[in-house]
């Protein structure tokens, strides 16, 4: 019994069309499965009863460079042939002139035909008799295969990397260095308390001494009442009250910005200045202002929140006074 030259479609079936060693030429118009797909594979095989059961693999014709269309649009022609030597020829073309007219051309002998295994189709076929639609796309499940590939490469890695991790924590002394560094203490800040200043004491009123009363019979005299004026009451200034670390020391000692080369012109991208242990923002802007009420404008350039709290070997820029 003669068998079928045939392609398997799609959803795995069968669809005959020539008998081999028929010497006929038929023609099959193909479209993608996909909108805009860009290449197409046809398998060709061979069966007795006209099933995949049965089938044995022939060959392929792959047509590359297809002219984007939405799917179930005509897209490929394909003839093909068959002689009475078993010689079984295939010409594939993209029916879009504009592709350039390329062929595809599979030959293949049956009698030199080796067993092999291939991936679904990427087409449909066109005709009165149309088999089931929707293709297989090649082009997918390669993608999907890639992924699970990589997927499984990327957790190796993580695997081993943890495996190692593991090794120097507990076999490398690692776990010590991890220690020391939770254990390493926090860096100290140039901050130092701030006393509050005493209020003031109001004077005690002074007593009026009472009027003296001659005791003759004369002409009385008003006594002299003496009013003494209280001491004047000095308020403090309006800005907030500013700590030792924003205020210049008052015991007379020279803070380090002093010995600072101070530029006589603060340009207008400002000047760097490295805090030295000691230094205040109060003792910095009175060094580049000349005014020590300035250091507010240094903390907000510098993000500095608490004006109190800066930290010795830190590099601050300095921003012109206007």
């Amino acid at each position: 019994m003669a068998s079928n030259i045939g392609i398997k479609i799609a959803n795995g079936e069968f669809y005959p069309i020539m008998e081999e060693f028929s010497s006929i030429k038929k023609r099959l118009i193909l479209t993608t499965v996909h909108d805009n797909q860009p290449s197409v594979q046809i398998d060709l095989y061979r069966s007795a009863a006209s099933t995949m059961a049965d089938a044995q693999y022939i060959g392929s014709l792959v047509v590359e460079n297809v002219q984007p269309k939405p799917k179930g649009d005509p897209s490929i022609e394909m003839v093909i042939s068959s002689d009475e030597n078993g010689e079984i020829i295939a010409d594939a073309i993209d029916l879009d002139t504009t592709a350039g007219g390329e062929h595809y051309i599979l030959n293949v002998s049956l009698k030199s035909l080796d067993e092999t295994t291939r991936d679904l189709p990427d087409f449909e076929l066109e005709s009165n008799e149309e088999p089931p639609s929707g293709l297989y796309n090649k082009a997918e499940k390669a993608r999907k295969q890639g992924i699970s590939k990589t997927l499984i490469i990327i957790l190796i890695v993580v695997l081993l990397l943890l495996g190692l991790l593991a090794g120097w924590l507990f076999f490398m002394g690692g776990m010590d260095v991890v220690k020391s560094w939770f254990n390493k203490p926090a860096a100290t800040a140039v901050y130092e308390p701030v006393k509050e200043p005493e209020p003031l004491k109001q004077p005690e009123p002074v007593k009026q001494p009472e009027p003296v009363r001659e005791p003759e019979p004369v002409r009385q005299t008003e006594p002299v009442q003496q009013v003494i004026a209280p001491p004047p009451v000095i308020q403090a200034p309006a800005a907030p009250v500013q700590s030792q670390t924003t205020r210049r020391s008052t015991s007379g000692r020279n803070p380090p910005v002093a010995s600072y080369n101070v530029p006589a012109t603060i340009p207008r991208e400002g000047v760097n200045y490295r805090i030295r242990w000691g230094d205040t923002l109060w003792d910095i802007a009175e060094a580049f202002y000349r005014d020590p009420w300035q250091y507010p404008r240094i903390a907000r350039h510098n993000s500095i929140r608490n004006a109190n709290l800066i930290i010795s070997g830190r590099t601050i820029r300095i921003p012109p006074r206007n």
